[in-house]
């Protein structure tokens, strides 16, 4: 009983010295919860009665209403900020008594354990925080219930969120006490707990930087800076990001996802928990007003954020300078120099302290040198290096910019099915261990190192794609290669007919998509007109997919689709306009499936040979050439292309001869058609030059969405190239 009392009176004792850091929770949280929740809720109510906003088609105004309360009172990044801003506050108000030699004296002459004093501060802080919180989240409970956006789901993720967050101030807690422990003023406590909760994010950073600035064939694909195992903040913030899309009905697997973080953040909080109490019965009375609590460490510390900055600025530089290799260098000496300045000053409260420690500067600068250089001349060979066939499991292939329509979905036909990013997928799906496909793979890869073509720059000669290898010892490595389609058409087609890469690339393929075949709707388009398909579902599914396997790099080279197949799958509840879709070309070769097409009434016959526009149906067709020179097209990094254009040098023609609309038909291509035609990799149809307007007579009756032509240019008569060509003085 005595002892039980005694640690009240500590308690309230403690409580006492941080009046005004629990005034100052109390507020705030006040303030955040029921206050902007009040505000919130009837700004939102207004925008529902006035009809300004949008709620997916799924949700009433009403229940968008009480959404976005239960979202705001649970998981939001406000939330996020202000646990974390108060677990630093009263880590550092909680133990500042550390900070004074004289109040350390104070505190060890009490008749109270260390154990039991840093017992009754730490569960004090946390207290305070939880208590405030709670208090502040049952008036906002209070407020959602008045103002009509309560419901009992409100109240089971507002508690869900309140044991949440509360873990999540743990950690950052955690991680804060730890950092007073090492330091011995409040300022250097403060950089402290900005490095540990930012150090791997920005190595990271760097590390990413780095490789895509001096590797050529860096593959960025499984490297993100978004991840973190050490910072508590940043795996919160992609932790509520994943429950919020949960809140908002994007499936179950963004609440595991969730769940996932928050045990890493359970772990986080337990390991800076140890790891502060360690520190605490380590850190002698002395540290008082130092900048560092142990002197062993500052050299350490010094020297892992030099080096990681001075690379930073040398980047910095780079980018700055056009990637000039002085001024990166340049970068670098400046940052060693005043990363290593500024640290001292920091350790030492003296200006002249910058001349002592100079080993530090030759250390630092050292290993950041030796990083660099390994980098820059690809000491570890990663741009050459290629796996030999006999260490190779698997590979997968994946164009950088595949065809749009092309859709990856995972979790097909359940009810949180989701879109995946096609190249992600490929890589991820694509294991194929045919030893021709293996071949061709490091073929290309080999052609590439021969080339060094620069992928970051636009190349209308070569196309990006991505390599990955799945080695025999378990590890994976991916490449980025340019090709030369006409050079490599043998291994492109090789790649092509690999079942594997079929199977993926073609979702068509799965057997889940014949399974529910009854679920899907298929529309025919050739540009101009679209048309419904009626019939049997799976027999098109079955023909189409058998045509896909004789779809070489060859035929999206050589010929152009007469049209495109999309299928079309809508998930109840949703609104109609809103459904997954896979789209794919049908070529003159594809007979069987144009035979089905044909017998189900769905396909649109082109005119004589194989012209899509009926010289019949039109009254006149404008052709505008914009002239270009080779000096109006500019060409930036990351593969951008930008032109200008110039009024005097632009010429339009308007022909409504029915003589030379016939020649002129068979060069136009519906715009609608380019994606599907494979345009985007094999640059056909890529033309800026020209611009081209068609005028149907009354009554056509054309039922795409977007009738627009590109000309194809060996095809355009040379009377319309002569009409439009400037004449040069």
């Amino acid at each position: 009983m005595i002892s039980k009392n005694s640690f009240w009176v500590r308690i309230r004792e403690n409580l006492k010295r941080r009046g005004w850091t629990v005034l100052l929770c109390m507020l705030s949280m006040f303030l955040v919860l029921p206050v902007c929740q009040a505000m919130a809720i009837s700004v939102d109510r207004k925008n529902v009665e006035n009809g300004t906003v949008y709620y997916m088609g799924i949700f009433d105004g009403p229940e968008w209403v009480a959404r976005n309360f239960m979202n705001a009172v649970s998981f939001d990044q406000v939330l996020l900020i202000i646990t974390a801003a108060f677990a630093v506050l009263f880590a550092i108000q909680g133990f500042s008594w550390l900070y004074s030699r004289k109040k350390t004296d104070m505190y060890m002459s009490m008749p109270v354990s260390s154990v039991k004093r840093y017992i009754t501060i730490y569960l004090n802080g946390i207290g305070i925080y939880g208590v405030c919180y709670f208090c502040a989240l049952l008036l906002a409970f209070a407020v959602g219930g008045v103002l009509g956006a309560f419901s009992v789901k409100t109240i089971l993720f507002g508690l869900g969120g309140f044991l949440c967050n509360m873990l999540f101030f743990t950690a950052v807690y955690n991680l804060s006490i730890m950092a007073v422990m090492l330091t011995g003023n409040v300022l250097v406590t403060l950089m402290g707990c900005s490095v540990f909760l930012l150090y791997e994010y920005m190595i990271r950073f760097l590390m990413d930087g780095m490789q895509s600035a001096f590797f050529r064939t860096y593959c960025s694909f499984g490297n993100t800076t978004s991840n973190s195992w050490t910072s508590p903040v940043f795996t919160y913030l992609n932790g509520i990001s994943d429950m919020s899309s949960y809140l908002w009905g994007n499936g179950s697997r963004y609440m595991v996802s969730f769940l996932e973080k928050l045990a890493v953040i359970a772990v986080q909080a337990l390991v800076y928990g140890i790891a502060a109490y360690v520190l605490y019965r380590k850190r002698k009375a002395e540290a008082a007003g130092m900048a560092m609590a142990f002197t062993k460490s500052k050299s350490v510390i010094k020297l892992l954020l030099m080096i990681p900055v001075t690379l930073l600025a040398g980047l910095w530089f780079r980018g700055l300078s056009g990637d000039s290799v002085f001024f990166t260098v340049l970068g670098m000496l400046i940052g060693l120099l005043l990363s290593h300045g500024l640290i001292q000053i920091i350790y030492e409260f003296d200006i002249h302290s910058v001349l002592n420690k100079k080993w530090h500067i030759l250390a630092a600068g050292a290993a950041a040198a030796a990083i660099f250089s390994a980098v820059y001349f690809d000491f570890t060979g990663y741009d050459t290096y290629i796996p030999e066939t006999d260490e190779i499991a698997s590979v997968a292939f994946t164009f950088r910019q595949d065809i749009y329509g092309f859709s990856n979905y995972e979790r097909l036909f359940e009810k949180n099915i989701y879109y995946s990013n096609h190249e992600e997928y490929m890589l991820s799906h694509m294991e194929s261990e045919d030893t021709r496909t293996i071949e061709a793979i490091r073929t290309l890869a080999a052609r590439d190192h021969e080339k060094e073509v620069d992928m970051n720059f636009y190349d209308d000669s070569n196309v990006v794609v991505y390599l990955k290898y799945n080695l025999k010892n378990g590890r994976s490595l991916c490449r980025a290669a340019a090709v030369d389609l006409e050079q490599s058409l043998p291994e492109m087609d090789t790649i092509f007919a690999d079942r594997s890469y079929q199977y993926n690339r073609f979702q068509i393929n799965d057997p889940v998509m014949t399974e529910n075949a009854d679920l899907l709707k298929a529309v025919f388009s050739n540009g101009l007109e679209e048309v419904s398909y009626l019939g049997d579902m799976s027999r098109l599914l079955k023909v189409l997919s058998e045509d896909l396997d004789d779809y070489s790099c060859s035929m999206m080279m050589n010929q152009l689709p007469v049209g495109s197949l999309s299928f079309r799958y809508h998930v109840d509840g949703e609104p109609e306009g809103n459904y997954y879709s896979w789209t794919y070309p049908v070529y003159q070769d594809f007979e069987d499936t144009i035979s089905l097409l044909k017998e189900q009434g769905a396909y649109k016959e082109l005119a004589e040979d194989y012209t899509f526009v009926d010289a019949g149906r039109v009254v006149s067709i404008s052709v505008t050439c914009y002239n270009l020179k080779e000096s109006d097209v500019f060409y930036s990094k990351n593969g951008g292309r930008s032109v200008s254009y110039s009024n005097e040098q632009i010429i339009t023609e308007t022909f409504t001869d029915e003589e030379d609309i016939k020649k002129i038909c068979p060069a136009l291509y519906p715009r609608s058609l380019m994606d599907i035609s494979g345009s985007g990799i094999t640059g056909r149809l890529q033309d800026d030059n020209y611009d081209i307007s068609v005028t149907f007579k009354p009554g056509m009756g054309l039922t795409s969405s977007n009738v627009g032509f590109v000309p194809i240019m060996d095809r355009i008569p040379a009377f319309v190239i002569e009409k439009t060509t400037a004449k040069t003085e």
